[in-house]
């Protein structure tokens, strides 16, 4: 089983379940990466103090700065005159963004037989992640998984700060299972994979091959292959050219979108609505200063550069709110950012250092919370130490270790100094650190950091040869989105409904508190993401109370 499939010693095993013909098992770690929360809270800057429509250059700067317009996006840009205008094109939708939720907008769009244009920046869809979180499918049902989205927004509730609308909340929730399975009804190619979470709700990935390292590739698989469906169904791609202002009439209804291709640009006119779909700011260094100043120069592992904040940009300046930064935080330590790729058996509970040789936090903490606390590291690195002993209790297997050491993520030494030559980092601290984590472990009390006596009992840095695992943190997502209502309009800074104007996806706003929460909801951001760009598609056709079909 590969490490990243491993529910690692300080997790149970829970998913058991698969249907797809594959004798894979996927674990709650394989799926969710992890089982905590980020360590860090309202890092961000202030919210955006004004706004303006597109045909006005009032003030969008940034509350907390001292600096009237500092942003480069605090002022409105000039409209695009008519005669930089090349071409113009009517539809009845226009969605900005072939991604995770654009592509589903777009394929439901079609199917039911709307005339829509999808903007698109880049040459080719894009898409990040590996799969999706989902409640009340068939599959969960089938599988005696026992339904209670009233608990479950309860406890979402509990950890999100106050920040989302758990109205909006559960209009996708509730209807995430009907969106996914609509989706693998119309593209079932690659199969999907289905797995219970938690003993909470179901997750999908897209594994090819029954190979668990190809799930990302999977999901790009799928959404190329969504997106080409959509364009059977009838859907316009207009590649390479991304949406750069909203259109509004007088009364700032969003009646389109000005896309720009090359030195000029054309305007797509949208009767019945224009859904954002541009997804969040991570790959923007201004727009993180402003909003997520922790993931400031961490590595990202996006292939393409993409997550600019284009869509929040736009909404800001024809009025629209936001949230309160950040939201939705994501860093992740799987896969690393290193370029000799990620270590095998990592962010298990063993003992971790900083480049400074010095142990730095609650190693039981999981993926989202290491993440977090690796960022904020010297160099964002992080080393997990283990000893002779590792495959003796199950951690890791010795062909995992011969493939990290082959790899160059991996270090094996006879002696604690041999490790810290390899890497770098002071061997006389690295050796205090040791020492000391291993009186922890014979006291049988975490006195320093608080791991769980019985996840340290076992972890003693005691018998050669010892083996340290290097790797980075990387952001995924900080998604500080539009605000928005039940119905993904989205809505003005006075919490009036911009007609015409919606948003699905780390865009959308008004859902996640200031981290992604991992625990009880593995998968929901990408799975929001697909569902709501369905339901944004029915919302603006009048059809948000149908049966998804």
């Amino acid at each position: 089983m590969p490490a990243e499939s491993r529910a690692g010693m300080a997790e149970s095993h829970v998913g058991t379940r698969m249907e797809r013909g594959s004798t894979m098992d996927i674990s709650r770690r394989s799926f969710i990466k992890g089982a905590g929360l980020a360590g860090t809270a309202a890092l961000g800057a202030a919210a955006l103090a004004g706004c303006a429509s597109t045909s006005s250059t009032q003030s969008a700067d940034a509350a907390g700065s001292s600096e009237a317009g500092r942003w480069s996006w605090s002022t409105a840009p000039e409209p695009i005159p008519d005669d930089k205008i090349s071409d113009t094109y009517e539809c009845e939708l226009c969605i900005v963004g072939a991604g995770v939720a654009g592509n589903p907008a777009a394929l439901y769009a079609a199917k039911h037989g709307y005339d829509v244009i999808v903007l698109q920046k880049e040459s080719t869809p894009q898409v990040n992640g590996q799969g999706c979180g989902s409640w009340n499918t068939k599959f969960g049902t089938e599988n005696g998984l026992v339904w209670n989205i009233s608990n479950d927004i309860q406890n979402f509730a509990a950890i999100s700060n106050g920040k989302p609308n758990l109205r909006l909340v559960r209009n996708i929730m509730e209807r995430s299972g009907a969106a996914i399975e609509w989706i693998v009804s119309e593209v079932p190619d690659p199969a999907p994979s289905w797995d219970i979470v938690e003993d909470t709700h179901t997750g999908c990935q897209w594994i090819l091959n029954d190979d668990y390292a190809t799930r990302y590739t999977g999901f790009k698989t799928l959404h190329n292959n969504i997106a080409a469906k959509a364009a059977e169904y009838g859907a316009r791609y207009l590649y390479e050219t991304p949406a750069v202002q909203l259109v509004t009439d007088g009364e700032n209804n969003v009646v389109g979108v000005i896309g720009q291709t090359g030195s000029s640009y054309v305007r797509v006119n949208a009767s019945k609505g224009v859904i954002l779909c541009t997804g969040d700011i991570s790959d923007d260094e201004e727009m993180l200063e402003a909003y997520c100043p922790v993931m400031l120069d961490v590595p990202t592992n996006h292939a393409v550069a993409t997550n600019t904040g284009d869509g929040l940009k736009m909404g800001l300046w024809v009025g629209a709110d936001m949230d309160d930064p950040p939201s939705g935080m994501q860093m992740f330590i799987t896969p690393s950012a290193l370029p000799q790729g990620t270590a095998p058996c990592v962010s298990l509970p063993y003992l971790h250092v900083n480049t400074e040789g010095k142990r730095f936090f609650n190693e039981n903490g999981g993926d989202q919370y290491q993440g977090t606390s690796i960022a904020l590291q010297p160099d964002h690195r992080a080393y997990q130490i283990m000893d002779s002993h590792v495959v003796e209790h199950g951690s890791c297997t010795q062909e995992e270790l011969d493939e990290g050491l082959k790899l160059g993520n991996t270090y094996q030494s006879d002696t604690i100094e041999g490790l810290a030559d390899a890497v770098g980092i002071p061997a006389d601290e690295l050796v205090r650190t040791v020492k000391r984590y291993n009186e922890l472990v014979d006291g049988g009390d975490d006195l320093d950091f608080g791991v769980d006596p019985e996840v340290l009992a076992n972890n003693g840095i005691k018998d050669a040869p010892f083996y340290l695992m290097e790797y980075q943190a990387s952001k995924f997502v900080a998604a500080p989105g539009l605000t928005c209502n039940e119905y993904l309009q989205v809505l003005s800074k006075d919490r009036q409904v911009i007609k015409g104007l919606y948003a699905a996806g780390n865009v959308q706003g008004s859902f996640f508190g200031y981290d992604y929460p991992v625990n009880g909801f593995g998968g929901f951001s990408l799975g929001r993401s697909m569902t709501g760009g369905v339901l944004a598609v029915m919302s603006a056709t009048g059809t948000f109370d149908d049966e998804i079909a």
